[in-house]
């Protein structure tokens, strides 16, 4: 009897951390220490990119915008995911290459972003072969044509 009430514990915590979800981190945010660093019209395009690292998306040449975005998303079984957090850094910059202004918007602004999550698929001759081998796994050995 005592053993089957311990079998039955461990399969209830087992069960009830299967349903706790998966957390995804994506994009990249610098930190805060970095961001304070930053003067607006003395911070060179150079000096903001050394410090903060390579923007996700460059905007314009003339007056460049850097846009950072990080986002946490957690996925609880075959539910959809739910966004936990979202942050996007987004620097102006003036025809002289000088930081003109920047702003920091969180979910908590009530901002509407919307996060691309679309995908390109490869075509035959971009695919390598490992994957053009493996992409008959599951189909049965028959190519569906696209």
């Amino acid at each position: 009897m005592f053993k089957q009430k311990i079998i039955l514990l461990v399969l209830a915590c087992f069960f009830l951390n299967t349903c706790s979800g998966i957390k995804s981190n994506n994009g990249y945010m610098p930190v805060q220490e970095s961001v304070n660093q930053l003067k607006v019209n003395k911070t060179s395009l150079s000096f903001a990119k050394s410090r903060l690292g390579e923007p996700a998306l460059v905007l314009g040449n003339r007056e460049p915008i850097f846009v950072y975005s990080s986002q946490v998303t957690k996925k609880i079984l075959f539910l959809e995911p739910k966004v936990i957090s979202r942050d996007v850094l987004v620097l102006y910059f003036n025809k002289k290459k000088k930081l003109k202004r920047f702003e920091k918007f969180s979910l908590k602004d009530g901002k509407s972003f919307e996060m691309n999550t679309k995908t390109t698929d490869l075509n035959e001759e971009q695919r390598s072969l490992i994957a053009t081998l493996f992409s008959n796994v599951g189909v049965g050995g028959i190519r569906i044509p696209d």
